[in-house]
């Protein structure tokens, strides 16, 4: 499966959905949380990858070919945002699957480090299906310096998303407990009756 070829590229169809995933948070949890949200991924998943791209140790060895876009070190500055777009989502389907809720992290702290793993399960299965994807012709935004036993990618890969992902939910969580959601789907305070 290739997705729609439209103008931009990769470029265009990521920066519409980064669109749509700030809108859509900022409606569901407020600004606030957001904006926490996406800072924290982005700064997480641009650490990640600059070890990982500079020394091979989070997802293997790879690099980043010219077809992202201009980049911060050895990252295009398109995968930050891309990280905010999936991790937001799998938030999303994290919390459907568990708490049949669309936003929050209530409970324990076990219960935090459980959502957080579900969305890192989430944002993992993700990758399946894109990695093999966008490493390959025509897109080839990075490059496997070894390959790999899933279409030429390695498995550490999937154990570095599972390791960062979590990482992102537990930072976000953790804050999100502290700062309530407090956005315009929540339903409106009644008014007592007369």
């Amino acid at each position: 499966m290739v997705p729609p070829v439209i103008p931009g590229g990769l470029t265009t169809i990521t920066l519409i959905l980064v669109l749509f995933s700030l809108w859509h948070a900022s409606y569901a949890l407020g600004a606030r949380l957001t904006a926490a949200l996406f800072v924290i991924t982005a700064v997480t998943s641009w650490v990640f990858e600059e070890v990982g791209v500079g020394t091979g140790l989070v997802y293997g060895a790879y690099r980043y070919t010219g077809a992202l876009g201009p980049g911060l070190g050895g990252v295009p500055l398109l995968i930050p945002i891309a990280w905010f777009m999936m991790i937001y989502a799998s938030y999303l389907v994290a919390n459907l699957i568990v708490d049949r809720r669309v936003v929050g992290s209530p409970g324990s702290r076990a219960h935090l480090l459980g959502l957080a793993f579900v969305g890192a399960l989430v944002m993992t299965a993700w990758d399946l299906l894109a990695d093999p994807i966008l490493s390959a012709p025509p897109y080839r935004a990075w490059v496997w310096e070894h390959g790999g036993l899933f279409f030429g990618i390695p498995l550490q890969n999937f154990v570095g998303w599972l390791a960062t992902a979590f990482i992102v939910f537990v930072l976000y969580r953790s804050l999100e407990r502290h700062w309530p959601v407090r956005s315009a789907a929540e339903p409106a305070a009644s008014a007592p009756a007369a």
